[in-house]
């Protein structure tokens, strides 16, 4: 497609999903009585359910900005609060068409880390990859677990998996820093995508909704793939729906309803709203003056060496003539 093409499609998409992203709150207010209930129960919500959904977000930013460092460290050198950085300004700008914050952090590493596009493209692929992956697992052990375990049965069951990576990856490092850091990748990965399911949990519980644990995973699933449709930021309206439509499929639980599910939505897509917004701004501000200052240190080296007597004399016993 070319690139005036992608532009349109990028428009088109967005605008698809911003109706789409009305239509889910129309939905949502349309039954007063169930808003009532909803409003109802997030004022007498448990603790534990508020503090993950206002936190998750924040420790979304912080696994996933550790993933992409590790994945990147396979490449070059970028530091982890620098990657953080990066990735909380790309949060924020990626909410925009044609995901400018993805694309922003890759010119950032090509420029300021010299790591070629191609390999900062290849650590984005394996980030998708690995999110699959871990969706996948917490799924599958969702599946096998049985239905009346215990809250603690389940947790213990989800971070296994965690505590196995870990040792998995520094098994790896042992053997190759590339598939150390490729381990660590997915570790984090994890811990992202648990983050999630815990976001999704507390958001049902805050508005007194019971929800099985397959159906936070397939919930969850279902909000990871979303937020991947190609041009859209940050999978709005895709999302809502999506979540939706999981938490009808037959495997998600009896009595779960389609507007619960949105409203379980919209209640994460304010959270991260609210840290989003500030945090992208400081984190962007940030990106941009590392980049001034980056490139003043080239521009000086450049002009230095350009001038190092140094450097003139050796030019001229290599050519004759200086600075050619």
């Amino acid at each position: 497609m070319s690139e005036p093409g992608k532009r349109k499609h990028g428009r088109i998409t967005f605008v698809v999903g911003l109706v789409l992203l009305v239509l889910a709150g129309v939905y949502l207010f349309a039954d007063p009585e169930q808003l009532r209930e909803f409003r109802d129960q997030i004022a007498s919500a448990p603790l534990w359910s508020i503090l993950v959904v206002v936190l998750g977000p924040i420790a979304n930013w912080v696994c996933v900005g550790l993933c992409l460092h590790a994945l990147m460290r396979r490449h070059g050198r970028v530091g982890s609060g620098e990657m953080l950085m990066l990735v909380g300004s790309a949060w924020l700008l990626n909410h925009l068409p044609m995901r400018p914050g993805l694309v922003g952090r890759i010119g950032y590493h090509a420029k300021v880390n010299q790591i070629r596009v191609r390999d900062s493209v290849e650590a984005s692929v394996w980030s998708v990859v690995l999110a699959g992956v871990a969706n996948a697992v917490i799924l599958g052990l969702m599946l096998l677990v049985p239905v009346e375990s215990s809250i603690w049965s389940l947790v213990l069951v989800l971070l296994i998996p965690l505590g196995v990576l870990v040792v998995l990856s520094a098994v790896a490092f042992m053997r190759s820093p590339r598939l150390g850091f490729l381990c660590l990748g997915m570790v984090y990965r994890y811990a992202d995508v648990l983050v999630w399911a815990i976001r999704y949990a507390g958001a049902f519980a805050m508005l007194g909704v019971s929800i099985s644990p397959v159906g936070i995973a397939l919930i969850t699933a279902a909000s990871q793939f979303a937020q991947l449709i190609p041009f859209t930021g940050a999978g709005f309206g895709f999302r809502e729906w999506g979540v939706g439509f999981a938490a009808r499929l037959p495997a998600s639980g009896v009595g779960i309803t389609m507007r619960s599910a949105i409203g379980a939505d919209v209640i994460n897509r304010i959270a991260e709203t609210i840290v989003v917004v500030p945090l992208g701004l400081v984190c962007t501000s940030l990106v941009a003056k590392r980049f001034v200052d980056r490139n003043a240190d080239q521009t000086t080296d450049a002009d230095s060496a350009e001038h190092d007597p140094a450097h003139d004399a050796q030019d001229q016993d290599q050519s004759g003539q200086p600075g050619e």
